[in-house]
């Protein structure tokens, strides 16, 4: 009678296999003597002869919770509500299963496979001539190095600083997913706000200006006027440098465009809807984080102003220097995802 299906052999057993194979007996004469397969006496003997043992190799651990056929049907039901909590996830998934699985092996699985919970994003949706445009101009600087292009390129841009209630949405989501509509959204809620010009260059960060009310092209001329024009003088005294504003109105007005030719500024061009590209935007950034520790020592727009100015002063020259490294990626990124809003 031949052993049951699966059955394991004794490591008696097994040491007579290789005895009597040791002595010049076949391996079909073997099976016949210990009454066992002949298959599994040639999975004996390949064993002793890959190894010199007949020990079990070590094996997993017990099988997995979710398998890849159930997890197909967990990215379905991440997919179809993105904003769904990992509680109603579970819910969803354990639904006519035998057993239930818990939140954390849901949430682990999940992350092995590159999602993550993560807050959703302002809203921005990229016109596509814009997205053409932007793979134009990307391509034109893929070559582009840091050291003998983009470290002369001064960054500028406006930007209004908020303090206030900050409403989170939570969605799941993948690293390289971009800017989708279902991912992003508009942030509600400010408790003081103040707008501000800044530039910053490879040397470090430039001067900061508050900007009151609205801004004009007479009043964008006289920011440049009167805080541009240092910036020069002390970084780039051979006038190697490029200078990068947006497309916003005020920029690319008649009036602005006369200021820039009469006075000789060498302004670069900028693809619209490009925040991504421009690095100044990680520095309002990386302020407005630092002001929501502030928050409860601000008590007016001109407080909110000097901290804002404050922590502008103190940012550190390797932050602005790495900055200026991730440019070059952030090229390649925008000509990966054709156009679209990168993670930058």
């Amino acid at each position: 009678k031949m052993e049951a299906k699966r059955e394991e052999m004794s490591m008696a057993l097994k040491q007579v296999i290789i005895e009597l194979y040791s002595n010049g007996e076949k391996v079909s004469v073997i099976a016949r003597t210990i009454n066992r397969s002949l298959a599994s006496v040639y999975r004996v003997v390949r064993r002793f002869e890959s190894s010199g043992s007949v020990e079990n190799l070590s094996r997993p651990g017990r099988p997995r919770s979710i398998d890849n056929r159930e997890y197909r049907r967990l990215q379905r039901i991440v997919n179809r509500d993105r904003r769904a909590p990992l509680k109603e996830v579970t819910e969803l998934f354990n639904e006519n299963r035998t057993s239930s699985v818990s939140q954390k092996t849901i949430k682990r699985r999940l992350k092995e496979n590159g999602y993550f919970r993560g807050v959703y994003k302002k809203k921005v949706v990229i016109k596509n001539a814009n997205r053409k445009k932007r793979m134009s101009w990307c391509r034109e600087k893929r070559w582009w190095n840091v050291q003998n292009q983009w470290s002369k390129v001064i960054f500028s841009d406006e930007s209004q600083i908020c303090v206030g209630e900050n409403n989170r949405v939570y969605v799941w989501k993948k690293a390289g997913e971009g800017w989708r509509p279902d991912l992003v959204a508009r942030q509600n809620g400010r408790k003081f706000s103040i707008m501000v010009w800044g530039c910053l260059c490879f040397h470090g960060v430039g001067t900061l200006c508050r900007v009151e009310g609205n801004i004009n092209s007479d009043k964008y001329i006289d920011i440049l006027d009167t805080n541009l024009w240092p910036v020069i003088a002390r970084h780039f005294p051979d006038g190697a440098y490029l200078f990068q504003d947006d497309n916003a109105p005020v920029h690319r007005s008649r009036i602005t465009q006369e200021y820039i030719a009469r006075n000789r500024i060498k302004n670069m061009s900028w693809p619209a809807q490009s925040p991504d590209i421009n690095i100044i935007e990680n520095i309002w950034l990386y302020i407005k984080r630092k002001l929501q520790s502030r928050i409860h020592n601000i008590n007016s727009a001109d407080e909110l102003f000097q901290h804002t100015l404050q922590i502008w002063q103190d940012i550190n020259l390797n932050y602005v220097r790495n900055l200026y490294n991730s440019i070059p990626r952030r090229i390649q990124q925008v000509i990966r995802l054709k156009g679209h809003l990168t993670k930058y």
